[in-house]
């Protein structure tokens, strides 16, 4: 599993050694990168534009269901005889979720992003045991921006939800010894292990507004 470096307006993206198999309408897909936000698809055959779609995807014995909108779609690989087929890839943007399917979602990534931060512990020293993290998700406006200058950590509550590039931002709901942690973990890593720390934060964060999937039944 690969952490995707963060682009500033996407939650940042994991990349899966093993595609999860779904459908966009009626169409079979494989999901190779996730986010909170969205997902990229790889598939066989031509996506027709439409305003909105369905997906379902098969994760950990659990089918999660969204509402979502084709964001781009481009040919990855082309067919170069006929027996051979070709190969797009589409990003999706996650517009709403049924029923808790955006808290497994979001438990997926923060388990495999965790899995990524242990990793890290065979290069870089003192990185404190990550697997106690607690899942928490605030439902406030309100954050905890936290800054570190090479010596010490500046915290400051703000209505920013964004990620500082020297530190990182969680809900102001989360509790301080998680928020240690976190802070333990950024000082002691590398810099992979920093956009991690980074991705753990930014799960803390209720996404309802500024790009979160809404809710709703089918």
């Amino acid at each position: 599993m690969v952490v995707q470096g963060r682009e500033r307006r996407q939650f940042g993206r994991i990349h899966l050694d093993q595609p999860l198999g779904a459908f966009l309408d009626d169409v079979p897909v494989r999901v190779i990168e996730v986010s909170v936000t969205g997902m990229l698809l790889e598939h066989d055959a031509r996506i027709v534009p439409v305003p909105t779609r369905k997906i379902r995807v098969e994760m950990e014995g659990k089918t999660l269901q969204f509402g979502c909108v084709v964001a781009r779609s481009t040919i990855f690989h082309l067919a170069r005889n006929p027996t051979e087929k070709s190969i797009y890839h589409s990003g999706i943007r996650i517009l709403e979720a049924v029923g808790e399917s955006e808290t497994y979602l979001r438990g997926f990534i923060a388990d495999r992003v965790m899995r990524a931060l242990e990793e890290q512990k065979a290069n870089a020293r003192g990185v404190p045991p990550i697997g106690t993290y607690v899942f928490q998700v605030g439902k406030g406006d309100r954050f905890r921006r936290c800054e570190f200058d090479s010596r010490t950590w500046h915290k400051s509550e703000t209505a920013d939800r964004q990620q500082p590039p020297g530190g990182f931002t969680v809900s102001a709901e989360l509790d301080m010894s998680t928020v240690d942690l976190l802070c333990r973990t950024w000082e002691n890593t590398t810099e992979e292990g920093r956009r991690l720390t980074q991705m753990l934060a930014e799960l803390s964060i209720d996404r309802s507004e500024g790009g979160s999937p809404r809710r709703y039944v089918p």
